[in-house]
């Protein structure tokens, strides 16, 4: 008893070193809200700068920044790189949103009309002096709206799966959701001149929450049981790999023919 102790002793001064301290806004970590006894949740802001760039048929928004905690206080070590291409035809869509959806409100149906005008992005959030690190990448969806007094509010949301990880996090599995919202104080009018703001970069803040499942706590192998098809394909490396699709959740697993 005495050395397990000890041990929780020493992990929680490594995650308060590392920037994974556990309290009341003092972290990453949020024990008193995860789900089970194995998951994790991590909930923190990051303080980037965005700009767009690349070509004008292909641009892309690129970020940097550190990471804080819910109050604002950047934490050592911790660093975000996030990249998320757009389509310029598709710039005017942001001003648009969906139309009142009707009720009941816990059941279908759902108008997804000016929802779907989604591109994938991707995240990289660093921990530790880059020792701990995880990925994800999935969905987002851009918006704007216009302010009375002449600016701009810009808003990005996304939800990524964790796609792979270091340290901690490598082989960890689970799913992050980010918002985060850019202020411009003038808003032009002109398509080129919105496009010139955008390439001179601007601050962002961005809400992350993360809910993880460590490698050390997944279960080795998929569920066996169920029906199976699979679907053949070359992989990167050039090998051809299978992919079986078994109907119980988290049974489908990759294996080499």
């Amino acid at each position: 008893m005495a050395s397990s102790n000890i041990t929780e002793a020493l992990d929680r001064i490594y995650e308060a070193l590392s920037g994974h301290a556990v309290g009341n806004g003092g972290g990453v970590e949020h024990p008193n809200i995860a789900n089970g006894p194995v998951e994790h949740v991590l909930a923190f802001n990051n303080d980037e700068h965005i700009a767009l760039k690349g070509p004008d048929n292909a641009p892309y928004f690129s970020s940097h920044g550190p990471l804080t905690d819910l109050q604002g206080n950047v934490l050592p070590g911790t660093r975000v790189a996030t990249t998320f291409p757009v389509d310029p035809t598709k710039f005017g869509e942001t001003g648009l949103w969906p139309p009142e959806q009707v009720e009941p409100f816990d059941a279908p149906p759902v108008s997804p009309k000016e929802t779907t005008g989604i591109r994938n992005s991707k995240q990289a959030y660093y921990f530790n002096n880059d020792k701990d690190s995880f990925v994800t990448a999935g969905p987002s969806i851009p918006k704007i709206t216009r302010t009375k007094n002449g600016g701009a509010q810009f808003w990005v949301g996304s939800i990524g799966l964790i796609a792979q990880g270091t340290g901690k996090y490598k082989g960890a599995r689970g799913v992050a959701t980010y918002v985060g919202s850019g202020y411009f104080d003038k808003w032009p009018d002109s398509f080129e001149e919105q496009i010139k703001l955008l390439r001179a970069g601007f601050k962002a803040l961005v809400g992350t929450y993360a809910k993880i499942v460590l490698k050390k706590d997944q279960a080795e192998e998929p569920p066996e049981e169920g029906e199976e098809s699979e679907e053949s394909y070359e992989s990167e490396s050039g090998e051809e790999e299978t992919t079986d699709y078994r109907r119980s959740l988290g049974g489908a697993r990759k294996r080499r023919v």
